[in-house]
């Protein structure tokens, strides 16, 4: 799109006839956006007010109003990229805030993808509809419908709730200590977007009922406002994810710190009777840590960079363990 699009180009031209007949000014919209299941849209920011006010009800209601009638459109996804952010002060924050998951593509990096890319043509395998409809992975229009039914009667777990609350307060003590990170703002509207972005990611990937915490690190594309809060936000997420180990992990050291400051010590093997068992304790943490990283690991949606970063978080996590475990071994004696 450009600053010279129409709306005719999107949503369909004028029905002369209708405008002749009936006086009635609708659109033509077989073969346009309202008649779509999926739409990608090309420089939006470009395209003129005209387009972009329409599309607000399009992409939070999917309702079009075609003249007097309000059309329910069949939109499943919308997708729009841009080579740039939309313009401050231009009143396009309602729109960019319709978009649920932003995700900022860089350049590629290495020789090694550079070069992948090259290859990728000769890898190709053109389809025939027959081989794409069986294609195991294909979501029906059935199973489509039925996961839109689980989304709107879903109901957010307590462990959602708290994981939730956890980003909303580490946003706002990053506003509150003006941190590079300042302005971030975590609305309800927020947690009810990501709480349905996480549903749909264990439909999806069918891991209702089992671990639920591999589905948190991706949403922090839902967070962020500026490039330059990803990170920030990044790190504010993995803290909420990992709060309950971090939690548990503290509680030790305290009761550790306490047992060592008393000089309660294990006599002859044994422990007293009023002695935690601290080994079993860090044991099962450290159990805990590596299955939530493996887990995480094993996620779709978690790129390189995330891996990275989630490396670097869990070095420091597994040291501060390690200096548990070496004060653990202060209250054994023979």
């Amino acid at each position: 799109m450009s600053r010279f699009s129409t709306p005719d180009e999107i949503f369909g031209p004028v029905s002369i006839t209708r405008l002749k007949t009936s006086d009635s000014y609708e659109r033509v919209v077989d073969g346009y956006l309202p008649t779509a299941d999926v739409v990608f849209l090309d420089e939006i920011w470009k395209a003129g007010p005209a387009i972009q006010n329409t599309l607000l009800t399009v992409i939070n209601e999917k309702i079009f109003r075609n003249g007097n009638r309000v059309l329910q459109l069949p939109l499943k996804l919308l997708v729009a990229a841009s080579n740039e952010l939309p313009a401050k002060g231009e009143g396009l924050e309602a729109l960019w805030d319709r978009f649920i998951i932003r995700i900022e593509s860089r350049p590629i990096a290495t020789e090694a993808h550079f070069n992948a890319m090259l290859r990728l043509r000769d890898d190709v395998v053109e389809m025939d509809s027959e081989t794409e409809e069986s294609l195991p992975n294909a979501i029906s229009a059935a199973e489509y419908a039925r996961w839109s039914g689980r989304l709107t009667r879903w109901c957010c777990p307590t462990m959602y709730c708290n994981v939730f609350m956890s980003f909303a307060k580490a946003c706002a003590k990053c506003v509150w200590m003006r941190q590079p990170s300042a302005g971030i703002f975590m609305s309800a509207t927020d947690g009810g977007v990501i709480s349905h972005v996480c549903c749909a990611h264990r439909l999806s990937r069918k891991t209702a009922g089992r671990l639920f915490w591999p589905i948190f690190l991706p949403v922090y594309h839902c967070l962020w406002q500026e490039p330059d809060e990803r990170d920030a936000i990044r790190r504010i997420v993995l803290n909420a994810v990992f709060a309950a180990a971090a939690t548990r992990l503290a509680d030790i050291k305290r009761a550790v710190e306490e047992d060592i400051r008393y000089h309660r010590v294990r006599v002859m093997g044994r422990l007293a009777a009023h002695q935690r068992d601290y080994e079993a304790e860090i044991e099962r943490l450290s159990d805990l840590l590596r299955q939530q990283e493996s887990h995480i690991k094993e996620n779709l949606y978690v790129s390189t960079d995330d891996l990275k970063e989630l490396d670097d978080y869990l070095k420091d996590f597994y040291r501060e363990v390690a200096f548990t475990r070496q004060d653990v071994s202060k209250l054994y004696v023979e």
